[in-house]
């Protein structure tokens, strides 16, 4: 081999060597700092899931303070134990009243023994205070809310809350605590046999990394304690890979790079994106006057229209929107948009009726309603012309304030219809204690209202018991003339179908009101059941 040659081989193993060495430290240290990047969100949501858990034990509390318990009665008892039950996160809740102490299942004294023992954490909330619930409960958080006339205790369950949260990498190597005001610990995720449990105590000092937050609400602080070395070894074997294909290592971490620091936004930002840009909008089905054959009003639906043209189902986002917190901003644009389209026609026809859907939890929040009068008034929608459809999606648990909440819609002008009556969660209890305006009967019972025996009983009985507490009666999914004209003779005032319409977007629902003007029969207006929606929408599969 010649010299030349010698130093060609000598070279490319010294540049080979540089890249190598550089690419494992770069990729070393990208994985670290990703690495840490998921401690601190753990840590953060382990910190936000607390507070949730508080938050909740307070809402509890707030109820029952609501019902003036102020005694250890039979009907206090079962009014705890029912909050309990409904409440997964609470263990259990104590009241104490003068010289009397109850729970809904552990011993009375416990309350007069967490109010007695001085541990009490005050927090910024002058009626709240947190606590450690001592042995009595194990790991668990005792939340005290103070009355006048009475204290209210809820014990709250920490006991494993982190687990399902620990990334699978991580689980036998971290150690995370919730602590109250630094210092009793009311939460803990520490896996058995874990390395720095057999070291010494300065060793193991030096080689973890700790991950702290406060609460800006409570006194909780979250800490997560975890080896550098679990760190580091969670990307070892990618480590080897990356020393092997020293040559590609600058587009696999570039690749990496944009991937991990650079993340997709979640479905929640996805969706307040989609509505600042505009994606959603509303389309209309007709309701129609059975006996008339005129549109008495319409129901709003949600559509959403992607760039491209894709037409989105809302069974794809409403579920999203729910989940993520989204579903508020979601109807309130809808409605935006609404009042743009229709006010005006809705402002002139005050028989006309627009219904909306929302679930039982917008329903029962009290931040709901005045944000909704607010939106309707901005965009001159009248309030008279509006019917709010509770869906069965979840179960209405509190009837009595569910009363309640109908009268507070009512006082504003918008009336309540309960939507798919017959199934789900919307049952016969839900009609007999709800004042509400009008009755959705589900397709699944029209379908079988001509040629099924039980189907037209089921029928017939909701209608007579929509009629003695004087509720409008609106039959869903009518698709041919014999369902229309059995549930006319059955008493049911008004219709909703393919049968009549599809969902129509403003446009073409206004073409039908205007053609509904020059109408003069009393069949049903020409409605487009048989022809598409205007627009070049395809829909996603």
């Amino acid at each position: 081999m010649t010299r030349r040659r010698i130093i060609h081989v000598i070279l490319i193993i010294v540049i080979s060597a540089c890249f190598v060495a550089g690419a494992h430290l770069l990729f070393q240290n990208l994985s670290l700092a990703w690495n840490k990047s998921q401690i601190e969100n753990l840590v953060r949501q382990s910190l936000m899931r607390t507070e949730k858990s508080v938050d909740l034990a307070i809402a509890s509390l707030t109820r029952l303070g609501q019902k003036g318990l102020n005694n250890c009665s039979t009907a206090t008892r079962a009014n705890l134990k029912s909050q309990v039950m409904t409440a997964s996160s609470i263990r259990d809740i104590h009241l104490r009243s003068g010289n009397n102490s109850c729970a809904a299942f552990a011993s009375p004294v416990l309350v007069t023994r967490f109010a007695a023992h001085g541990k009490w954490i005050k927090t910024k909330l002058a009626t709240l205070r947190l606590a450690d619930a001592g042995p009595d409960y194990g790991s668990a958080l005792a939340v005290w809310k103070k009355a006048p006339q009475y204290d209210l205790v809820a014990i709250v369950a920490t006991q494993g809350m982190f687990f399902d949260m620990v990334p699978a990498p991580f689980q036998s190597r971290i150690e995370i605590a919730i602590n109250l005001d630094n210092g009793p610990e009311i939460a803990a995720y520490r896996p058995q046999g874990t390395p720095s449990q057999n070291t010494n105590t300065s060793t193991r000092k030096a080689r973890q990394i700790d991950f702290v937050a406060t609460s800006l609400v409570y006194p909780l602080t979250a800490r997560a304690t975890i080896d550098r070395q679990a760190l580091l070894g969670h990307h070892r074997k990618n480590n080897i890979i990356v020393d092997l294909i020293a040559a590609l290592v600058g587009i696999l971490v570039g690749f990496l790079a944009s991937r991990d620091l650079f993340p997709p936004p979640g479905p929640g930002e996805e969706m307040d994106k989609a509505i600042a840009n505009g994606e959603f909008m509303p389309f209309f089905q007709p309701i129609i006057d059975l006996k008339s054959g005129r549109i008495a009003g319409f129901e709003m639906l949600a559509r959403r229209l992607r760039p491209d043209g894709e037409m989105i189902s809302p069974d794809q986002f409403i579920p999203l929107a729910e989940n993520y917190g989204r579903i508020d901003a979601l109807l309130f644009d809808l409605l935006k948009s609404a009042g743009a389209q229709l006010g005006e026609e809705l402002r002139k026809h005050d028989e006309l009726k627009l219904t909306f859907n929302i679930t039982p939890s917008q329903f029962l929040d009290p931040a709901f309603l005045p944000a909704l009068v607010e939106v309707v008034n901005a965009v001159g929608l009248p309030p008279g012309s509006l019917v709010a459809e509770i869906t069965e999606r979840q179960q209405l648990g509190d009837l009595s304030l569910a009363s309640e909440t109908v009268d507070l819609f009512k006082n504003q002008g918008i009336m309540i219809a309960l939507d798919d009556t017959g199934t789900g969660h919307n049952g016969l209890s839900s009609i007999q204690k709800l004042d509400v305006s009008i009755m959705k009967l589900d397709k699944i019972f029209i379908d079988g209202i001509v040629d099924n025996e039980r189907s037209r009983q089921i029928v017939e009985m909701l209608a007579g018991l929509a009629r003695q507490y004087t509720m409008t009666v609106v039959a869903e999914g009518i698709e041919n003339q014999e369902q229309a004209d059995a549930a006319l003779a059955m008493g049911i005032k008004e219709g909703q179908g393919f049968y009549f319409s599809r969902p129509v977007p403003a446009n073409d629902l206004l073409v039908l009101l205007e053609q509904q003007k020059d109408c003069c029969t009393t069949n049903h207006p020409p409605l487009p059941h048989d022809r598409p929606a205007s627009g070049n929408w395809r829909i996603a599969s």
